[in-house]
């Protein structure tokens, strides 16, 4: 069975820890080996760069009364759509329809402690951010 190259490169975003990967050795066992690659830390690099544009769009969306907390903190936290709707319980439309200043102010305060819970803040903060962005 052919060897498998496996990446020894460092990643800084990891901290200096290595991940796992499986992979199969000559005697076609699978055996536990500690691979670190560059191009993983890019990609989530790229990543968060991203979150942290989509996090300020939020927050200028929210100083324009045009959206809500639920984008902002959804950002924050390096969540999507379909993250956010399978932690809350709710639809992914339900979720865009809330990020939207209009719709989030007419909010029950039911709805907003699932997106509190989601986030580890209070409900307290959730409607807060909507009146001093910034946060």
């Amino acid at each position: 069975m052919a060897k498998v190259q496996i990446p020894q490169e460092e990643n800084a975003t990891l901290g200096g820890i290595r991940k796992v990967m499986y992979a199969p050795s000559e005697d076609g066992r699978f055996t536990r080996h500690n691979y670190g690659s560059s191009v993983e830390e890019f990609a989530t690099k790229v990543a968060v760069q991203e979150y942290e544009k989509l996090e300020s769009e939020a927050l200028r969306r929210i100083a324009d009364k045009e959206g809500s907390a639920v984008a902002y903190f959804m950002y924050k936290n390096r969540m999507d759509l379909p993250t956010l709707a399978s932690v809350t319980g709710l639809f992914q439309f339900q979720i865009k329809r809330h990020c939207k200043y209009r719709v989030f102010v007419k909010l029950k305060d039911k709805t907003l402690q699932k997106y509190a819970d989601a986030f580890n803040i209070t409900v307290a903060q959730l409607k807060g951010c909507n009146d001093a962005p910034g946060v």
